[in-house]
């Protein structure tokens, strides 16, 4: 990316603790000398902000100077193939693709018998896409319970999980397709324990509580998804045990 995005300027034009907007962005930009900047082309800049770390949403249309380095783990291009085949049968629905893999580079924990990629999308429309994929791939399973899990899924070196993809689930959007944000993880770890066992327990605290250290966390975005899977309560007791406040002033 050219210079045209600043991103050296910025931190230190808004600060580290400022909540600002993107109408704050354009006329940062406007400042600068950037008299005739179009939406399409502030959105492109806020994109590749994001991407490179520089800002972090807060929630919609409002940023704060930091990055989320986390989301790296779940960069992973070996996944295109699957996320334009899954797009190619079904391109008018939501199809979020990620491998377990995220949680070894997260964690440093590796658990061979739990690695699998994880396709999320739409609840009506997870048969049809399990039909569509089995055509091409045979270690194929369609939300397996936690016995399929331990006694087939786990036999293949890296299968494929169809899953339903939580309504209004928060998602992070990178250039190959939309992976989890943070706070999905999160939510998800604590809701969905027979996809993650080995990064339960102390792991999972531990992975908790370097998440919140490392990068900027959207804690509405958290306690709404947590919420609707009826998990706040569980999330709010291991956040107080690491002494994490979940209210909107951190």
């Amino acid at each position: 990316m050219s210079d045209a995005i600043r991103s050296d300027e910025i931190p230190d034009y808004f600060g580290k603790d400022k909540v600002f907007t993107s109408s704050d962005l354009k006329s940062f930009y406007e400042e600068a000398g950037d008299k005739s900047l179009n939406q399409n082309t502030l959105l492109s800049r806020i994109y590749n902000l994001k991407k490179k770390g520089v800002i972090s949403s807060v929630e919609r249309g409002r940023f704060v100077v930091g990055g989320r380095p986390d989301l790296q783990a779940f960069h992973d291009d070996s996944l295109n193939e699957i996320r334009e085949l899954a797009a190619g049968q079904f391109p008018h629905i939501k199809i979020v693709v990620w491998s377990t893999n995220a949680l070894t580079k997260l964690t440093g924990r590796d658990s061979h018998s739990h690695l699998m990629t994880l396709i999320e999308t739409d609840r009506d429309a997870c048969e049809a896409l399990f039909d569509e994929l089995r055509q091409f791939r045979t270690d194929l399973f369609l939300n397996p319970d936690a016995l399929i899990i331990d006694r087939y899924v786990s036999m293949h070196k890296q299968p494929l999980v169809i899953k339903p993809l939580i309504s209004e689930a928060p998602l992070e959007k990178i250039k190959a397709g939309p992976i989890p944000s943070l706070e999905k993880l999160i939510v998800d770890l604590l809701s969905d324990p027979k996809y993650f066992e080995p990064w339960q327990g102390q792991v999972l605290r531990d992975l908790i509580k370097k998440i919140f250290t490392r990068n900027i966390i959207n804690r509405s975005a958290l306690r709404r998804y947590a919420g609707r899977r009826g998990r706040l309560a569980d999330l709010e007791h291991i956040l107080k045990l690491q002494n994490i406040d979940l209210s909107d002033s951190h």
